[in-house]
């Protein structure tokens, strides 16, 4: 009868301090990961809330307005029923949480106001949004006529 043999305690102990070792060295590479999809993730949520808004405004034939708090860490997208420049009628609210990530509204990109059909009140020049996570960062940005998109690089 042959004897059934099971791992050594001094051979445990070495494979479980090279898997520690391996899990240390990939550590910063996954932390970088993390920032990018964060702050990419915060990019995509701003831009379908614009896009939402938007399309609102030509749904409704009517302006609708996206906007945020101070730091953006609350924003939302509303109809403008009656005109007069605030959103009456709350279509989504959007609360960002606290995942780290910095968001800044250029130039008057922190009130978009989009007309019944589509157009927004922005400079594409000057009116962008800037997010930033430790060193990753992401732009919105607009076209001429109010279409946002991501860009990694900054906006042109």
């Amino acid at each position: 009868m042959r004897k059934i043999r099971g791992f050594t305690l001094v051979e445990l102990l070495i494979t479980v301090v090279v898997i520690a070792i391996l899990l240390a060295l990939a550590t910063p590479s996954f932390r970088g990961l993390l920032d990018r999809n964060t702050t990419t993730a915060t990019a995509n949520d701003i831009l379908s809330s614009i896009l939402l808004a938007r399309s609102e405004a030509i749904k409704r034939e009517q302006p609708a307005i996206f906007s945020g708090n101070a730091d953006f860490s609350t924003w939302q997208v509303a109809a403008d029923t009656d005109n007069n420049g605030s959103g009456d009628d709350i279509v989504v609210e959007h609360n960002q949480g606290n995942h780290g990530v910095s968001i800044t509204a250029n130039g008057t990109a922190a009130t978009i106001t989009f007309n019944s059909r589509g157009r927004a009140n922005l400079n594409i020049n000057n009116d962008f949004f800037t997010i930033t996570k430790n060193n990753t960062t992401r732009f919105v940005c607009f076209s001429s006529t109010g279409r946002p998109r991501v860009e990694k690089g900054g906006c042109q």
